[in-house]
């Protein structure tokens, strides 16, 4: 298999993940495509244009970061299963869509109106205090998707620090999403040695 993704592989961390924990890094070839150069070959693959895009053995394409999650994760060679079954499932989603709603929201914010910036915004802080609610599921259930794209999406705001960047109200340039969110913050700390969270890719 083939992936190919944007030159900054934050935008990828959760197919890591996936990967990391289904055992499947190995068979999985890496190749950078910028969707935005001319001469991007991202096209070929994926009529969106967009990254993460992963090709499979038959040539055929998958494309959207959770469908190439959980493709993957149906060729786990573990028994522990990252998109879970029964009633699990519907939870463990809307963990994962919260977490890519935030990814989104932060990607979003450069280059627009300001109206739309402060929608954006908006939709952060919503989806960190959504995210503290959800932080009590999260230490007590047995590691899925919805840990992996909350995860994914905090170190995302950590490393942009886009609310900081734009400052669009004020005391945004001290902004500190663990301020008020102790739940939340030491879920997100204890989950940080997890082998499959922990790991870089040199790619």
């Amino acid at each position: 298999m083939k992936l190919l993704f944007s030159p900054n592989p934050q935008y990828i961390h959760k197919v890591l993940v996936v990967a990391h924990e289904a055992g499947l890094l190995r068979r999985i070839e890496f190749e950078r495509a910028a969707p935005f150069e001319q001469e991007t070959r991202i096209w070929e693959y994926n009529p969106l244009g967009k990254v993460p895009c992963l090709i499979l053995e038959n040539g055929k394409s998958l494309f959207g970061g959770l469908l190439i999650c959980e493709y993957l994760d149906s060729l786990s060679s573990t028994d522990h299963r990252m998109f879970p079954e029964g009633d699990r499932r519907w939870s463990a989603l809307r963990q994962a869509t919260l977490g890519e709603g935030m990814f989104d929201a932060i990607s979003g914010l450069p280059g627009r109106t300001p109206d739309y910036r402060l929608r954006e915004r908006k939709r952060i802080l919503n989806c960190l205090d959504s995210m503290e609610k959800e932080a009590p599921n999260l230490l007590k259930t047995q590691f899925h998707i919805g840990h992996i794209c909350v995860a994914s999406a905090l170190s995302y705001l950590s490393f942009r620090k886009p609310v900081q960047e734009h400052a669009m109200v004020e005391g945004d340039m001290h902004f500190d999403w663990r301020v008020g969110r102790l739940i939340l913050s030491d879920w997100y700390d204890s989950i940080q040695g997890r082998p499959s969270i922990a790991y870089k890719a040199v790619i």
